[in-house]
């Protein structure tokens, strides 16, 4: 059994969760999030996570589902997701799909499964050792020359992934390519795509709005209970800044650049990942109305459900 499936994708600071609030309202729909840092907790603030307010309003799926400290992949999320939307399919629900984690939600949706792909401890072991002498920037340059479509999907400082994708990529040749499937699930795809100078200024103001909220408070409760930086999990947005600044390394304004610097390098990443999609249809919210767009988009689908 299949839930009506609508995803609402896009950029980080595009709007996301707000549409995604109203639309379930409207719709009497939950949410699944495909957010790969949302899934951690303790993790709220730099991460945007939707308030408790707004769970307590619409029920949510694949939040706070993991310490920081665990290793949670794509394979995982794809076995969690799915079975979140075969129980909403059972209450007889709409499921909504929202997040930015292009990768989840291929692993979700699409069937992506990286467990299907090809592993060598010997190929393995030289990336980790080029990741350790060289760094992950020098990971990701190697990725990007051997699968620039690869690249484009990941964030540079997220090292494991970049290892792994590397190591299928030079197992198969590529890795976008090779990786495997299990069966799609159907879904309307609402894409929101603010103008460029406006998703920037959004993301500034959000790097801003960080402080206030308590990201400073929050970095330090992390680094007390001794997280490995090095985990997938500390790239979430502005961490590695909020923690330097409380070592004293930067001043404060240049935390908050830097965090925006890299939020909009990543909602740039993000953008590449999801053009390649035919499926999604774009709205721009400066001049459209999402919800009416999503609601019309969805109608046929939910009652094809």
């Amino acid at each position: 059994m299949t839930a009506a499936v609508i995803a609402i994708l896009g950029p980080t600071a595009s709007g996301k969760t707000a549409l995604a609030l109203e639309a379930a309202l409207a719709l009497a729909a939950e949410i699944v999030s495909a957010d790969s840092r949302l899934i951690y907790r303790g993790m709220d603030v730099a991460t945007a996570k939707p308030s408790l307010a707004e769970r307590a309003r619409v029920p949510h799926h694949l939040i706070d589902v993991a310490e920081p400290g665990e290793r949670y992949d794509a394979s995982r999320y794809q076995r969690d997701g799915r079975a979140a939307l075969a129980a909403i399919a059972r209450r007889g629900r709409v499921a909504l799909v929202v997040g930015g984690t292009g990768l989840y939600v291929r692993a979700l949706l699409d069937g992506l499964t990286l467990a299907a792909l090809p592993h060598d401890e010997t190929v393995r072991a030289e990336i980790e050792a080029l990741a350790a002498s060289e760094g992950g920037e020098a990971l990701h340059r190697r990725l990007t020359a051997v699968d620039p479509a690869a690249a484009a999907s990941v964030d540079a400082r997220n090292v494991r992934r970049v290892a792994r994708y590397l190591e299928v990529a030079t197992l198969t040749g590529s890795w976008s390519a090779r990786a495997g499937h299990e069966e799609q699930i159907p879904a309307v795809r609402i894409g929101l795509r603010p103008p460029r100078d406006a998703l920037d200024r959004a993301i500034d103001q959000r790097a801003r709005r960080m402080v206030d909220d308590g990201v400073l408070e929050e970095t330090r409760r992390l680094l007390e209970t001794g997280i490995d930086e090095r985990l997938p999990s500390w790239t979430a947005h502005g961490y590695v800044h909020w923690a330097a600044h409380l070592r004293g390394a930067i001043d404060l304004d240049t935390a908050v650049a830097r965090t925006a610097r890299d939020v909009r390098a990543y909602s740039r990443r993000q953008m590449t990942w999801f053009r390649r999609d035919a499926r999604i249809r774009w709205v721009d919210p400066s001049t459209e109305d999402a919800l009416a767009c999503l609601r019309g988009r969805a109608a046929s689908r939910i009652m094809d459900a």
